[in-house]
């Protein structure tokens, strides 16, 4: 006799969940295991070292590396606030030397000690070629024809300070018997109200001064150097 009722529901066919849809639903529902605890205390996951860890561990192992990465990148940018502030705060210092000085050799004299004492400079060099001066310090003026000036034509050009290792002749032009121990420098043109010139810090570091550095720095102590001068020269204190 068959004893199974026909109007009893047949048994639905269990079906095998594949591992894509188990991940698809996690990645739709990140917080399902808010509400499933237990479950984390059985999960295993492999560990790149071979041994089996629970998820927790795991989770807490990746979120501690990428705390040591943020604390990291953290660092780092605090290191550039500091080192931009003592910047700032030498740039002002160069700035007061130079507001204090009443003649143009007071200023090339301030300016010089400021950039040996604040920046490490090694060797300091300021070409004047407008307007025409009269002066005791040998190499200060030089006119616009001066054949040596095509050499930081484009730098006068762009009035973009530039930095990296001199050429043999750049050298020699700007720093003369010192040109063998300047390994890099800094070129910055000046340019103010009528005002042109240049001034060059060297370095016996191959590193103090690289291609592609940044310039800012660079720039708004060209733009102080420049109005300074400019002033003195037009006869403002």
């Amino acid at each position: 006799m068959n004893l199974i009722n026909p109007k009893t529901p047949k048994r639905r066919e269990e079906r095998t969940v594949s591992a894509a849809e188990v991940e698809a639903f996690l990645r739709q529902h990140p917080d399902f295991f808010q509400d499933q605890l237990d479950l984390l205390e059985i999960l295993k996951i492999p560990h790149p070292c071979g041994d089996a860890v629970s998820l927790v561990t795991r989770q807490i192992s990746l979120l501690r590396d990428s705390n040591r990465q943020l604390e990291s990148q953290l660092n780092d940018i605090l290191q550039i606030a500091r080192d931009n502030d003592a910047l700032h705060r030498r740039i002002h210092q160069l700035t007061l030397t130079l507001l204090d000085a009443t003649t143009l050799d007071d200023a090339l004299g301030g300016l010089t000690w400021s950039l040996h004492e604040y920046f490490q400079a090694d060797f300091v060099t300021v070409k004047i070629i407008q307007p025409a001066i009269e002066s005791p310090i040998t190499g200060l003026y030089v006119p616009s024809s001066d054949a040596g000036l095509a050499l930081f034509a484009s730098a006068l050009d762009s009035g973009s300070p530039r930095c990296g290792k001199p050429d043999r002749r750049e050298a020699k032009y700007l720093f003369d018997g010192n040109a063998s121990n300047v390994l890099s420098h800094a070129l910055i043109p000046l340019q103010h109200a009528g005002f042109k010139g240049l001034l060059a810090i060297g370095s016996r570091d191959a590193n103090r001064f690289r291609a592609g550095m940044g310039l800012h720095f660079l720039g708004q102590l060209g733009e102080v150097v420049s109005a300074r001068f400019a002033s003195l020269l037009a006869g403002r204190t």
